[in-house]
């Protein structure tokens, strides 16, 4: 490769300064939600199922304990004591459902200390990525233009903080570019999307943009997003900005509009990936999306982990790491020394890549952003 390819792995610390609250603490984020009618009747279904079918404690119980019986049984066509696949498949989207407020509520809630780091990391990386439009024109050599991919984002979160911050960056820069041939950024989920406006030529597969002389930011939630909705029949994508598709689509459901021209209409369906031992990456587009994970990984020579604490229970991303990372790799980890979780985070890394060069940036994801700053994108 000609230059030296960066992956950006980003954890929940990446969205808590913001306000983005711990996985952890989604549940407790969820007994706080006012019973509101529309919030209310989903509160009770979940505890009413934590009580009376799993007897457990709803202020003791992990999300993974909630999610692996309920995965299982599903997936295996059993009951779970008395509970059909309708009545549990009802029961997972009340908690989906649930999970996407908590989320938007504690962002709304908590006061933030320094939001402006997620646009100025967005606009960073968006500067460095415009390159890539630029040696297209012809100024250089093809291939050049081609080889030209120094970075991508990989990350395991549900909110769409930074997909909101990199959609304004593009915006901002390819300001009066709107035409179906202009050669603007997209933000490249790097499977096949689309837009629930037929109209809207700013959401396009990254693949689209590349084939125009423009350019993509690769963002690869491999967990799903809070913006994505998905056609069961079809399997596409479907994005939006600004637009928490999980939580809206339960009051107004949405339709796949290329199907529709067909005579379906197959309600969209959330596309998060639960919390739960029992992930189903089955999925075309999440195999895809992991596929690209896998694909990213290997060819960095530079992984930057930020507020990811590597946790056991992610085993699959943490194969993925295991076959995927290569050897002579440079590993950075942006953590908080400030975390009461900090030395055992520290370890847990330290122990998976023992005969890698370890660099730690202690003082958290504001101060990574802000010598980023220092060497700003073109």
């Amino acid at each position: 490769m000609s230059i030296e390819k960066t992956v950006y792995i980003l954890g929940a610390g990446f969205s808590s300064p913001a306000g983005g609250p711990p996985q952890d603490a989604i549940l407790s984020e969820i007994w706080d939600l006012p019973n509101r009618p529309d919030i209310a009747d989903h509160k009770i279904r979940l505890k009413d199922f934590l009580q009376s079918v799993l007897n457990v404690d709803e202020l003791k119980v992990s999300l993974e304990d909630i999610y692996t019986p309920i995965d299982r049984c599903l997936a295996d066509g059993i009951a779970l004591r008395g509970m059909g696949e309708e009545k549990l498949q009802q029961l997972r989207d009340s908690i989906g459902y649930l999970i996407a407020l908590a989320i938007k509520n504690r962002f709304g809630r908590v006061p933030i200390t320094d939001a402006d780091y997620v646009d100025a990391f967005a606009k960073h990386l968006v500067g460095l990525a415009a390159v890539r439009a630029e040696k297209a024109k012809g100024k250089t050599d093809a291939g050049e233009a081609k080889e030209y991919d120094p970075f991508s984002i990989i990350s395991l979160n549900w909110d769409i903080l930074l997909d909101n911050a990199l959609y304004k960056a593009l915006s901002t820069r390819d300001v009066g570019l709107d035409g179906d041939y202009d050669p603007f950024g997209v933000v490249d989920y790097c499977c096949y999307v689309s837009s629930l406006d037929a109209h809207e030529s700013r959401i396009r597969p990254g693949l689209w943009s590349l084939g125009c002389k423009g350019y993509n930011i690769k963002l690869l939630k491999i967990h799903g997003s809070m913006n994505l909705l998905q056609c069961p029949d079809c399997q596409r994508l479907f994005v939006g900005f600004d637009v928490k598709w999980v939580i809206s689509n339960i009051f107004a459901p949405q339709f796949c509009r290329h199907c529709q021209k067909h005579g379906n209409t197959t309600q969209l369906r959330g596309s998060l990936v639960m919390p739960t031992f029992l992930k189903d990456l089955t999925n075309f587009q999440v195999k895809l999306i992991w596929q690209n994970a896998g694909i990213e990984i290997m060819e960095a020579r530079r992984l930057v982990f930020i507020g990811y604490s590597l946790p056991h229970a992610d085993f699959e991303f943490r194969q993925l790491l295991s076959r995927m990372v290569h050897k002579d790799a440079k590993i950075e980890v942006v953590l908080w020394d400030g975390s009461p979780r900090y030395s055992e985070e520290r370890e847990r890394y330290e122990r998976f890549f023992s005969k890698y060069a370890l660099i730690f940036e202690p003082k958290g994801v504001l101060e990574f952003v802000k010598k980023l700053g220092s060497t700003a994108a073109p």
